[in-house]
């Protein structure tokens, strides 16, 4: 059985959000919740809803195994698609290279 880590959970959607340059105010109003249960759930006391949570991948546009999960041997193709996503079109045969390149460093 899989055990959630809420820290660890709390501190990727604060990273997240930080890079989306929302503040804490502003995300809980747009998942529609208060600000002091938002920070609960970044800092880990809290656990939410289900309902909170997907609202909260919607808005940080991850996915919900991201969120809980981080990146593990799961879900890494759909954490990278995610990556991939943001890249311009135009740029992501670059980038695409520079994936492939910094694979060869692992075998």
């Amino acid at each position: 059985m899989y055990e959630i880590n809420c820290e660890e959970m709390g501190r990727r959607i604060f990273e997240k959000r930080r890079k989306r340059k929302l503040t804490q105010e502003k995300m809980a109003e747009k998942v529609g919740i208060g600000p002091s249960h938002f920070g609960q759930i970044e800092r880990g006391d809290n656990k939410c809803s289900l309902r909170v949570m997907t609202n909260i991948a919607i808005e940080l546009e991850t996915s919900l195994d991201t969120l809980v999960r981080g990146v593990d041997e799961y879900n890494a193709n759909t954490a990278l698609t995610e990556i991939l996503e943001k890249v311009p079109k135009e740029k992501r045969p670059i980038f695409v290279k520079m994936c492939d390149t910094l694979s060869e460093m692992f075998q």
